[in-house]
Parts: structure tokens; sequence; C-alpha cells
């Protein structure tokens, strides 16, 4: 079974991977700029082309990587750009892509932060982006020099906010005095609505509460849905803090925050906060409990997510009850969509629970469902592990 296992996982890693780093926003690059707002963040531009060798390497090789996962996604608006169709055309005019891959950071007004040209490995990437998201040290002393004496102007406490929340500190008490200094006429101006909303990312910034005394103002300007993102980014980040330190009180806070300001499908997102926590910690016991509500209530019909969680049940989960149920999943979602993943999902699962035969049987199936055209190594490793227990069973007997 152990070497079954390491088997799977060696032949799954570029596909498991690339589920677990780096995210890329789909949508068009208007859309990033206005998510860029919403969150807070910077967008991190691979701008590449189809026939590019080193572009290759890095989509393959770095991209999926854990590591660079953790970094990009939590600081940055993921995207690439094709830079020789659709409005990719156009973004390598406007920012003169002339090597492959070029590599930006872009602010949320479109502005280019800092850029590369060519690739990189994960650990160089890495490195440039955290360098790259760096202030002037010079400025910054200047800035705190200014703002120790007394001076409060408005330009002066945004870019001294910007270097705190840069530097990972809280910024909450600047943010409070940001906003306390401002008249009523003065807080819907452009520019400050504009710095309230790119600095409010967390359950306890002061910006929530203009936020939400001004929500009409905020849909009108970054468009409807935007406060539900921006109230939905702050729990997402909480709990995935909460995740990080193994803390559990910090996902209570994330799932109280919903219930306060309730964003469309709050419920939804505070369930999948919860089964994302107890999974990611590995309590195994309250995942079961929870994921299967989840999927109950949210999930209906969705094969694709109930075959997810049975292969983490496969991996994960030893209780036969459990991994029982995970196979009945599978049952139901081969009678509404007869495909290669499902069946060999459940040969899995089959094989995880010693029924030799009819995890041969599912994994027949399958590989005829897959045809010419897919590749079944998968199920065929694990056709010769049943083979094998099949054989010692009748030897035994």
């Amino acid at each position: 079974m152990r070497n079954l296992i390491h088997a799977i996982l060696l032949i799954l890693s570029i596909q498991l991977c690339s589920a677990q780093g780096v995210n890329f926003f789909h949508g068009s690059f208007e859309e990033a700029k206005l998510e860029a707002k919403v969150q807070g963040k910077l967008i991190f531009m691979d701008a590449y082309a189809v026939w590019c060798g080193p572009c290759k390497m890095m989509t393959n090789n770095v991209f999926p990587q854990d590591k660079v996962g953790d970094f990009f996604n939590k600081h940055f608006i993921n995207m690439k750009v094709d830079m020789e169709k659709g409005e990719g055309v156009d973004l390598r005019r406007q920012y003169g892509v002339s090597a492959y891959p070029t590599l930006l950071l872009i602010d949320a007004e479109g502005t280019v932060v800092q850029q590369i040209k060519g690739a990189r490995g994960a650990d160089a990437l890495i490195e440039w982006a955290k360098k790259a998201n760096m202030p002037n040290p010079v400025l910054t002393k200047k800035m705190q020099e200014k703002y120790a004496n007394g001076d409060r102007d408005a330009p002066l406490m945004r870019d001294f906010i910007k270097v705190k929340a840069s530097f990972k500190e809280n910024i909450d008490t600047l943010m409070q005095e940001y906003i306390a200094n401002l008249s009523p006429e003065e807080i819907v101006a452009r520019e400050n609505t504009d710095f309230v909303f790119e600095q409010t990312n967390s359950i306890s910034s002061p910006g929530l509460k203009v936020m939400q005394e001004y929500a009409r103002y905020f849909n009108d300007i970054y468009g409807v849905g935007a406060m539900d993102r921006k109230i939905s980014g702050i729990a997402r980040n909480t709990a995935y803090s909460a995740v990080k330190n193994k803390n559990k009180e910090e996902l209570d806070a994330a799932i109280v925050f919903l219930k306060q300001y309730k964003p469309n499908n709050y419920k939804e997102l505070s369930s999948e906060l919860q089964v994302n926590f107890f999974g990611k910690i590995e309590d195994w016991r309250s995942y079961d409990k929870l994921v299967t509500k989840h999927l109950a209530k949210y999930k209906k019909g969705d094969d694709k997510a109930y075959r997810d969680v049975a292969w983490n049940y496969y991996m994960k989960i030893s209780n036969v009850a459990s991994l029982w149920k995970a196979e009945k999943w599978m049952q139901n979602n081969i009678k509404f969509n007869n495909t290669y993943e499902n069946n060999l999902t459940q040969a899995y699962l089959l094989y995880k629970l010693e029924v030799y035969s009819e995890a041969e049987d599912a994994v027949n199936y399958a590989i005829i469902l897959a045809g010419e055209e897919k590749k079944t190594k998968n199920a065929q490793i694990l056709k010769d592990q049943i083979l094998k227990k099949l054989k010692k069973t009748e030897i035994a007997q």
C-alpha cells in the first residue's frame, strides 16, 4: 500500500503541485487592476509567448512549486498573459515588452513598479519580488522623522502607512488617525476612498467602518460586488493566517467577521474556510464531519468537488466507514458522469478498502473509458498492484 501511494505521488507531483503553486487570475487586465485595488496588492504579470522555451520552464518547474505559490498568492494578483494574442498585444506595446518572459510588478493604477527580463528559478524569483516590494530606506527615514515631528499631511500619511504595511506592521492606529483627520467631504474624495479601500485588509481595520457607512458609494466606484469581494478576501486572509498559526481562535474570528458583514454567499464561504482549516491541520475527524455537510449543502451535483474530497480521503483518512462513504460518493458520481476520473478514484478507494476484485473491475472500466487519447499510467500502476494482491489471496487460499 505504501509503495503504491509513493508511486502515485511521484507520478502526480506535477498535477498536485499545479493546484498548490501560483494561482493565476482568470480575467482581463482591467479586472485584475480592480482586484488589486480590492485586495490592496500589486499585480504580478508573466508576459510570455507560447513558443518561448524559458517561459515553458517557468510554467512547468517554477510556478507550480509550493514556496512560490505561498509567496505570490499571498502578496500579488497573479496573471499570465500571452503577448501575441488578445489584449496581450496592446499590453506588449503599453509596457514595451521585447523579450520573453518579461516579469512585471504593476500597481492597481497600471504603473510598473518593477520588472525583469528572462526566466528565474524559484528562489531567485521570490527574492526579486521581495526586494521589489521593499520601500526606499532613505525616504522611509524622512517620512518617519516628519511623522515624529507632528506632520499629519494626508499625502505623507498615505505614503507612511503604505511603508508600514509593506513591512507587515500593524497600521490600525495610523489608519484611525488618518481617517479621523478627514472631513466627510474629504473621505469621498477619490484619492482617499482609493486609499482606504486598498489599505483595509484585516478584520480590525478602521477602514471597515468607513466602507460600511459609505458602502453604496464604494460599490458605485468599484462596481457591484466589490464590497463583498473585499470582505470575503479579508476573511480568507484571516483564515489563511489561522491555518499557518494553527490557531482556531483566528478561524473563529473570521467566521464571526463574515456573519457580521454578510457578504454574498457568506454561509458557504464560512463552511469552506472551516473545512480547509481542519483539513490543513490534519484534524481528520472534524474535517470528515464538516466536509460531508459542506458537500451536501453547497456542492450537490458537482462531481469534481466530490471526487477531489474522495481523493483526499484516499490519501489521508484511514477510518473504514469514512472510506466507504467516499466510495459511495463515487458510485453516485458515476451514475451521472461515468468518466475515467470518477472510476479511477473509486478503484483507489476500493483498493484501500481491500476489496480487490471490485477494485479490479473499476480500474479496468476506467482504462476502457480513457480510450487512446488519455494517459493511463496511474491506472496501470494501480491495476498491477491489485493483481498482485489478488494473486496473494489466491495463493493463501
